[in-house]
């Protein structure tokens, strides 16, 4: 079963009295156990479809199923849900709490539900064992270095257990040597046998070059899908530059 499905979805919006249509009828499935990038040039709808794909926006036209769930199908209160326990959001601002230490970061999504916080510490410690941060579980945010900080956001998308995450542009703030190591984090996500999906977004053609697929957007449009060779080929030789 397909985890993410996209039927003809478009998406429009305003800019000032301006209509933009950031997508344009895209169609996509995307499979467990995959690491996907998404790339293209700036503009070409890239974090639009990132939303899209986990209900942080609602498409104009077309369907967005994960799993077999129909999001158009589904209020307000039922969308939330559904991005808080089956969908992981990892940011490039990493979006952490300030006030708050590694390990509470974590646990956030958990104590939405209610679950005291130290029922739940020994789950949140055991993720920043496998980010390789439980050394800086009692350190706050601005105690941490950007590529701390993004491990604790990835720790954090993995609390609920979700079958599909999605990061934007999550190496965007980091070195390179640091962005490689997270990339590897990335794919482990979807190769350590959860069949969980994982999608980002990305600049990077080496970055793209590291997925198991990647995905060309145009203008709104998929241009290209496949192998991340050949897709990054396609790109260049477009004459076009992220």
């Amino acid at each position: 079963m397909a985890a993410l499905r996209l039927d003809g979805v478009v998406h429009d919006y305003l800019r000032g009295r301006q209509p933009v249509r950031a997508l344009n009828g895209v169609s996509l499935t995307i499979g467990g156990g995959q690491c996907v990038s998404v790339l293209g040039p700036s503009g070409s709808g890239k974090s639009t479809m990132l939303h899209v794909m986990g209900a942080l926006d609602i498409p104009s036209e077309g369907r967005v199923f994960i799993d077999d769930t129909d999001l158009a199908a589904l209020d307000d209160d039922a969308l939330s849900d559904l991005r808080r326990r089956r969908v992981g959001f990892i940011f490039q601002f990493f979006n952490l709490l300030p006030a708050l230490t590694a390990w509470e970061n974590v646990a956030v999504p958990r104590l939405l539900d209610g679950v005291k916080p130290g029922s739940v510490r020994e789950e949140a410690m055991a993720l920043l064992e496998r980010v390789g941060l439980a050394d800086r579980a009692e350190h706050r945010p601005g105690e941490l270095s950007g590529g701390q900080m993004q491990r604790v956001a990835i720790a954090r998308s993995l609390i609920m257990d979700p079958g599909i995450v999605l990061a934007d542009e999550p190496t965007g703030n980091l070195d390179s040597r640091t962005g490689d190591e997270l990339l590897d984090l990335l794919a482990s996500l979807a190769h350590d046998g959860s069949e969980r999906s994982v999608v980002m977004v990305t600049h990077s053609m080496d970055a793209a070059l590291r997925s198991d697929r990647a995905v060309l957007l145009t203008d709104g449009e998929v241009a290209g899908d496949g192998v991340p060779g050949d897709v990054v080929a396609k790109f260049i030789g477009e004459g076009r530059r992220p």
